[in-house]
């Protein structure tokens, strides 16, 4: 069941969606949506299939809007603003489950976001697992040239890429990663957009993910 509520960012409210799962609630998620100049919304299929895994495994995921889509105010700023809006969310997510565990997960610009704010958040607050699909790490070339600067993160973290992705190139990631000595799970002829990839999306994601609660 999907509910719709306003959460709150620096740019005013944030249209976000709140996927339900049936049983116990065992945890909670935030899943970012790709880059909403080119057609980015938490609709997508990829943000989408992270949510829906995600809810299977008890989470309550919420999926906002980024700043300018939806009814969600503000005008894009090329991941600066949005960061500081998701972390505004998550210390907001945090105060209304005091005591669930966090997960984290993102597409594209929305997997950039999501590892500029888990290098922000304390150790208390950061997501117990990170997914982080088709992350760019350089220069990307789509609506005009823009450079992402990610920032070197740690903890339990799944990346996952298509070989073939000509949007967030494997080579760049390969690059960012390496000093970090972080795993990579690549898609042998995937694109960016996982086009005909979304079981082995789905798999990949399916062995990684392992929502507990809290210990009493």
């Amino acid at each position: 069941m999907t509910d719709t509520l306003f959460l709150t960012g620096q740019a005013g409210q944030i249209e976000t969606y709140v996927d339900q799962p049936l049983g116990d609630i065992r945890g909670f998620a935030l899943v970012c949506h790709p880059h909403p100049l080119v057609g980015g919304t938490p609709q997508h299929k990829v943000p989408t299939l992270l949510a829906q895994l995600l809810v299977e495994q008890g989470c309550i995921v919420y999926r906002p809007n980024f700043r300018g889509v939806g009814h969600s105010q503000g005008t894009h700023d090329d991941g600066m603003g949005e960061t500081e809006d998701m972390l505004q969310v998550i210390a907001e997510l945090h105060q209304r489950h005091p005591h669930l565990p966090f997960y984290a997960a993102g597409f594209s610009f929305g997997a950039h976001v999501i590892a500029k704010c888990h290098t922000r958040l304390s150790d208390q607050h950061k997501a117990r697992q990170l997914i982080l699909c088709g992350l760019p790490t350089a220069d990307v070339d789509v609506a005009g040239l823009r450079r992402y600067e990610t920032p070197n993160i740690q903890g339990d973290l799944l990346l996952i890429h298509g070989e073939l992705d000509q949007i967030t190139k494997l080579d760049d990631l390969l690059q960012w990663a390496r000093p970090q000595r972080h795993l990579i799970t690549v898609l042998p002829g995937a694109n960016h957009y996982f086009t005909g990839y979304l079981n082995q999306l789905r798999l990949a994601i399916s062995r990684f993910l392992h929502v507990t609660p809290r210990p009493n």
